[in-house]
């Protein structure tokens, strides 16, 4: 049975520990690469599903039908919301995955599913735009990182396929949100694996501060590397990983 399976949407942000696997094994499905290998006496399955929520759900469920992990571990790259505290290579975990630009744009502005009515997901309760992640296992995946020496913080994380460009759009999304950071496949994530009922665990790192897009000041190859090497922190404490929470219910908004 596979331990961990590590969930990236691009290769840059799964090739370092890429490179600290033994015994791999390497196969195409839908034109992505799947590493299985080990790594001390834990076997790691890689996936790189692609870019964005649709991407992602797909990888992730052909992935889950295939075999179901002990633990499913996205890790990327994200963007900091004004007054999240985050700068650029600063560590975040999720405690919630939001879906951010699900909903209706009204002459008063921009409503959640809620308004649609119809959830996202119906499982112990309705998901419309929320899909929080197991508290216990966020703890103990914070502890694990911190425990090695990283600063680390946890928040709620928005998922948006129009990615904010603006200092405002990032602003407005904050506030509304109460999240901390920005990116474009986290909640497809958190939703599948709550549809599996598999243990989800997000690690972020920031590439930018989501304000006016200036590219220059993105630092994409540090935010990854820094991501994997929190990711490893987490996997190297496997051990002590809580029993999932299946009483957790949803909170319906």
């Amino acid at each position: 049975m596979t331990d961990v399976l590590v969930l990236t949407a691009t290769d840059f942000e799964q090739s370092g520990i890429m490179g600290r696997l033994d015994s791999t094994l390497e196969q195409t499905v839908s034109g992505r690469r799947w590493t299985t290998g080990l790594l001390a006496d834990r076997r790691l399955w890689l996936v790189e599903a692609g870019l964005g929520a649709v991407n992602t759900a797909s990888a992730l469920t052909a992935a889950l039908e295939f075999e179901r992990p002990q633990l499913v571990l996205q890790v990327g790259v994200g963007g900091a919301y004004p007054g999240s505290g985050l700068g650029v290579g600063d560590a975040a975990l999720a405690t919630e995955e939001i879906y951010g630009d699900v909903g209706v744009h009204t002459i008063d502005g921009w409503l959640p599913a809620t308004e649609i009515g119809i959830p996202l997901l119906r499982q112990n309760g309705e998901y419309y735009n929320r899909f929080p992640l197991d508290p216990a296992l966020v703890e103990w995946a914070r502890r694990a990182v911190v425990g090695r020496g990283r600063p680390c913080i946890a928040g709620p994380f928005v998922t948006a396929q129009e990615c904010s460009g603006t200092g405002a759009l990032g602003g407005e999304r904050a506030v509304r949100f109460g999240a901390v950071c920005e990116n474009m496949e986290g909640a497809a994530a958190a939703h599948i694996c709550r549809l599996y009922g598999v243990s989800f665990v997000e690690m972020r790192c920031m590439s930018n501060q989501v304000e006016n897009r200036c590219r220059d000041e993105w630092d994409l190859a540090g935010a990854a590397a820094g991501a994997q090497a929190a990711g490893l922190d987490i996997v190297a404490n496997l051990e002590a990983m809580p029993e999932p929470n299946a009483s957790e219910e949803a909170s319906g908004r």
